[in-house]
C-alpha cells in the first residue's frame, strides 16, 4: 500500500498518519509486498497447527531485521500481550513521547527483553 503522498518511487517504509491517531497509515517495516507475503506464510507455518513447517532457515527479512526464528514467532503470538501503546525496539520507543500527554512510552520488560537480545 504505498502513502497517499508518496512518489511511486516511495514504496516501502512507513508513512506518517494523516489522521494523527496512529504512527503510519501504512506500516512501519520497510519490505515490499512480496518480502512481506513470503515472511507472514513463513510465520503462519510455524505457529498454526497443522501447517507444514518450512525447513529451519528464516526469510531474508529476518536477517536483514536481525531476529531469530524464536524471537520472531514469540513477537507475532504475544504482541497484544508484549506492546500496549506502541511497538518497536528499545532505542526507538524510549526516544518516542506521546503527543498528548508528552509522556514517554514505555515497553513491558519481555518485551524490551527479545528486542535488546535481538539485531
Amino acid at each position: 500500500m504505498l502513502c497517499p503522498r508518496a512518489s511511486p518511487s516511495d514504496q516501502v517504509g512507513p508513512c506518517e498518519s494523516a489522521s494523527g491517531k496512529r504512527c503510519s497509515d501504512k506500516g512501519f517495516l520497510a519490505m515490499r509486498a512480496a518480502d512481506y507475503l513470503e515472511l507472514l506464510d513463513w510465520t503462519a507455518r510455524q505457529t498454526v497447527p497443522g501447517k507444514h513447517r518450512t525447513a529451519a532457515g528464516v526469510p531474508p527479512i529476518l536477517v536483514r531485521l536481525g531476529l531469530d526464528r524464536a524471537t520472531w514467532c514469540e513477537l507475532v503470538k504475544d504482541f497484544g500481550r508484549l506492546f500496549c501503546s506502541v511497538a518497536g525496539r528499545p532505542e526507538c520507543v524510549d526516544s518516542m513521547r506521546c503527543h498528548r500527554t508528552d509522556r514517554r512510552y514505555h515497553l513491558r520488560r519481555r518485551a524490551r527483553e527479545l528486542l535488546t537480545t535481538s539485531g
